[in-house]
């Protein structure tokens, strides 16, 4: 039991952190976000240049800035700026705008901001009057000021696209992944990808040879995913170069057991396998070198033998399609790691890579990333597909390569949807009876601070028609899905399950699979917060209940319902450092559905949280204090009360605790 005045103290110094004096930002070229993806404006990152396009809308996409603690930007140029009428908009988060213009001639200029405002843009363009329709800016720095500056500068703030916004897409929003693929085992639905974050943490571009990591994570609801942490691909199977672009199948096994088999680029150079009985491992590896690779000599010279897609079929076998620059599609055997039959290769006009297989109405689907030429002389009849997209084709009889009928293109690249340009790769899945496509989109880079191209995994609903075996055109959304469940609060819910996050870092525990949450930061350049939050959408309470967290450090866990920055209705406070469940009193009316907040403040790890009865009893014991001679009254987080309530169940007097009839 601890006295009222640590957890007081706590309290204290972890408010007094978080006011700190605040740090002037700095933006850079690197973080401008492009219009058209290139073809409304280039950076010169070396010597700090942008070249303007007009119409162009290029920008620095802000951190939900104050502007009550930020008051202005300034800009200064290495060379003076000779171009009229070079815009300069401040866009904020209700809509409006500050505009101003930046003179021919200018070596600096300031713009002050609006006040009671929201940052979320601020964009540079190009009047009607700039000749050759471009303009080069030599920026000298550009500084966001606040008002009460501690005289430092820092960078950009991460933000979350998702936190309170109600946007479901990317799923993961303090992880850089890519190249989905999905299981379902329980009635939960597994999606693993490509861990970009490891490239990123290593080098200021995507070029992937870093990665020897996949990511996990897992939703039963569609909107709330549990991250599973990363599968140590490197150190499983150590002869491998990289692993990228999984692809998983699971099969019954006669022992009663279920063996999960995932499929991985081992670099551009062959197709790996990893298997475990379990899908979010132990995983081991049951080859000591590639499944398949480029000294195959029926595949050798190819080109890539590369992105792996797998399915099982209704007969229990395991196919698997691989390749890059032409398509290839061989019969597994029952152990899922060997061949039952030779790879033969598939029709594939214009292959790049993104293989993947599914079964469906007793028909094989094949479908993979067509390349960025020009595909006016398609053969294969339908639409031609466009650059960088994903077709299909169909067969019943998948070892013979004239069986093979075209589709369609289903999902364009999303740069055609106004997405940053990528390259593509779908993962198509049907779950709880719905169809969905997962993909990726560069769409989370501008938030953690990056414009390397790594990439993030999102999905949207698609059309599928099963009887037909006919795949109707995706378009990728911000938005995503919707819930198909909501969460009940009152069983125990991980704190790595959140539809979004921001100040969290989450770490391994010796559990396959289980991540707990403490505060942190996704980007390797921005200083670690001095709070966490963890959303989590669609919790349906049927009633009250007392907050109860399974936590450790020093540190504080609060909660509040459907605005992040509201009230506190709980709050739980540790000084311990092994695992402690420790349950406090929740004030207010909890009934209903709700958006779910969880604060993390201090040195604090959170594993679960639920809401339990509110007569349980084994809520810890706060010491009361004396003033002057005469007791007070305390609620049960410590704070005094001027009289005995009549809005909470559970009091202090005199160091003991009472409960409200």
């Amino acid at each position: 039991m601890k006295n009222i005045l640590n957890i007081i103290l706590l309290l204290f110094v972890m408010a007094t952190n978080a006011f700190a004096a605040t740090d002037n930002i700095a933006l850079y070229v690197k973080d401008i976000v492009v219009d058209w993806s290139g073809g409304g404006g280039t950076k010169d990152v070396e010597n700090n240049t942008f070249n303007y396009k007009k119409y162009a809308n290029n920008y620095w996409d802000i951190h939900d800035l104050n502007t009550n603690i930020y008051s202005k930007v300034v800009f200064t140029f290495a060379q003076a700026v000779n171009y009229e009428h070079m815009n300069v908009t401040v866009t904020y988060s209700d809509g409006s705008n500050t505009n101003d213009v930046i003179e021919s001639g200018a070596t600096s200029h300031t713009l002050t901001f609006e006040e009671n405002k929201t940052i979320v843009k601020i964009a540079l363009s190009l009047g009607m009057d700039i000749p050759d329709d471009n303009a080069t800016i030599h920026f000298g720095s550009v500084i966001i000021h606040a008002k009460n500056s501690t005289g430092n500068i820092s960078t950009m703030p991460v933000k979350s696209p998702k936190l309170g916004t109600g946007m479901g897409n990317p799923l993961l929003d303090f992880l850089f992944c890519a190249d989905p693929t999905a299981i379902e085992y329980n009635g939960r639905l597994y999606v693993y990808g490509t861990n970009d974050h490891q490239q990123y943490e290593e080098a200021e571009v995507n070029s992937y040879e870093a990665i020897k990591t996949l990511a996990m994570m897992s939703t039963d609801d569609m909107v709330n995913w549990t991250y599973h942490g990363l599968i140590p691909v490197g150190d499983i199977a150590p002869w491998i170069m990289a692993s990228w672009a999984p692809s998983i199948i699971s099969k019954p096994q006669a022992d009663g057991s279920t063996l999960f088999s995932l499929y991985f680029s081992n670099s551009g150079w062959g197709v790996g396998v990893i298997q475990a009985k379990s899908p979010v491992g132990p995983w081991t590896s049951p080859l000591i070198a590639s499944l398949i690779d480029g000294k195959n000599p029926i595949v050798a010279g190819s080109g890539s033998i590369f992105d792996p897609g797998a399915v099982i079929d209704d007969n229990g076998d395991g196919w698997i399609s691989f390749g890059n620059g032409q398509g290839w599609i061989a019969k597994l055997n029952p152990d899922l790691h060997s061949f039952a039959s030779d790879p033969v290769k598939t029709p594939s006009s214009f292959h790049f890579e993104a293989n993947e297989l599914n079964y469906i109405n007793g028909t094989y689907v094949y479908t993979y990333n067509n390349d960025w030429e020009d595909h006016s002389s398609w053969t294969w009849g339908g639409v031609a597909p466009t650059a960088c997209s994903m077709a299909y084709f169909t067969s019943t009889d998948p070892l013979n390569p004239d069986s093979w009928t075209y589709g369609d293109n289903y999902f364009k690249n999303p740069g055609d949807n106004g997405m940053p340009y990528c390259n593509n790769h779908t993962h198509l899945h049907k779950y709880q009876d719905k169809w969905y496509l997962f993909y990726q989109a560069n769409v989370l880079e501008p938030s953690i601070g990056s414009s390397g191209g790594f990439r993030s995994i999102l999905v949207d609903e698609i059309e599928v028609d099963e009887e037909n075996v006919s795949i109707s055109e995706c378009k990728p959304t911000y938005e995503g899905v919707t819930a198909i469940k909501n969460i009940n609060p009152y069983t125990d819910q991980y704190a790595a399950t959140a539809a979004a996050t921001l100040g969290i870092k989450y770490i391994p525990t010796k559990e396959a699979g289980h991540m707990v949450a403490t505060i942190g930061t996704p980007s390797k350049s921005a200083s670690v917060p001095s709070e966490g939050i963890i959303e989590v959408r669609n919790v349906e309470f049927t009633g009250n209940g007392n907050l109860k967290c399974l936590m450790k450090g020093e540190g504080t866990v609060s909660i509040r319902l459907d605005d992040k920055n509201g009230k506190d209705i709980a709050t739980i406070a540790c000084l311990d450092d092994n695992w402690q469940s420790k349950t406090t009193v929740t004030e207010g009316e909890l009934k209903g559905t709700h958006t779910l907040y969880l604060i993390l403040k201090g040195n604090v790890q959170l594993d679960t949280w639920q809401f339990v009865d509110e007569t349980e009893t084994n809520i810890e014991n706060v010491v009361a204090t004396k003033e002057h001679g005469e007791q007070k009254v305390y609620d049960i987080h410590g704070r005094k009360l001027n009289s005995i309530p009549h809005d909470r169940n559970i009091y202090i007097v005199g160091g003991k605790k009472c409960l409200l009839k």
